[in-house]
């Protein structure tokens, strides 16, 4: 029997949720919401499933939502869907405030509902491969940079792009945070649109974060050492390779090559699959609450900085 999944929210990341779910045979959709009624009805009319213009209006036909709004909307949302008994998947960041977030949390625990947060590079493939293989990182490189798009506008880049390798290096290294430095600047927006970050973690690894959206190529890598190995993962292009020295001091070398990518796919599958009992999704709603507390505390490093006069 499908499953009934609304969709809230018809910005980048709903349009594409909204393909890949009416494209799912155990699934329906019972309604798209979004304030723009024109931009809802075309796409009800695409897809030909019903449109609204407030996501109370579907919550009583709807077993899980995804929310795919402006950030500031998640908690309000996110909140009266659970209440309703409805899971939930919401795009990262979760919500605005880490008070938010842990309301969603605590909800969804206590109602034994699903809160699936959009990470949805926890699911690329050259992660999931690596992940295992990973023991004890001591440094890690990240860098996520691309031209500026114009979406994503009502949050910096921090929130934007940082927050997704914020997830993937705070569950390799799953240990609490000792101390985090940052600098970054505006420089198309009113917002942080580059950012530089250090994080130290309480067992002595340290992780170097890069997040722009103002420069003039794309990257997404991940380069994680330890001692006598390191792996560095192409994110984008669905490339990992692993340098090892072994006892005699010779470097091997393995390649892995995904071969398909499809993230939100994935991420959706398991939505569908923890609905149906069959297992819990891999970013949860703590997971979002820990991403969204290292992303917040570099936004406070870097906005204390810049408040402080210049000797």
């Amino acid at each position: 029997m499908p499953i009934n999944i609304a969709l809230i929210g018809l910005g980048h990341m709903g349009r594409i949720h909204l393909g890949k779910l009416c494209a799912f045979d155990d699934v329906a959709v019972p309604g798209i919401v979004d304030i723009d009624e024109k931009l809802a009805v075309e796409h009800s009319q695409k897809y030909s499933v019903p449109s609204f213009s407030d996501y109370k209006d579907i919550l009583g036909a709807s077993s899980g939502a995804i929310i795919a709004t402006p950030t500031q909307s998640h908690f309000a949302i996110a909140k009266a869907c659970l209440e309703a008994g409805v899971h939930v998947f919401i795009e990262k960041p979760i919500t605005a405030s880490l008070e938010e977030a842990q309301q969603l949390v605590d909800l969804a625990a206590a109602r034994g509902l699903v809160l699936q947060v959009g990470h949805l590079e926890r699911l690329n493939p050259v992660f999931t491969h690596a992940s295992p293989l990973i023991r004890k990182p001591l440094l890690i490189e990240a860098r996520r940079i691309s031209p500026f798009t114009g979406r994503s506008t009502d949050v910096d880049v921090v929130l934007d792009l940082m927050i997704h390798d914020l997830d993937l290096v705070i569950s390799l290294v799953g240990e609490e945070i000792k101390d985090i430095s940052a600098q970054g600047t505006p420089l198309v927006s009113d917002m942080l649109d580059i950012v530089s970050a250090r994080i130290e973690f309480a067992g002595g690894c340290v992780a170097n974060l890069t997040a722009s959206r103002v420069s003039t190529f794309r990257e997404r890598s991940l380069t994680v050492y330890e001692r006598d190995r390191y792996f560095a993962m192409d994110l984008m292009q669905g490339k990992l390779t692993s340098i090892t020295r072994d006892e005699s001091s010779l470097m091997s070398t393995s390649e892995f090559t995904a071969e398909s990518m499809d993230a939100v796919k994935d991420e959706l599958l398991q939505f569908i699959g923890a609905i149906r009992g069959q297992g819990a999704p891999s970013v949860k709603g703590i997971d979002g609450l820990k991403a969204l507390d290292a992303a917040n505390r570099i936004r406070g490093f870097i906005a204390d900085k810049q408040s402080k006069p210049h000797r």
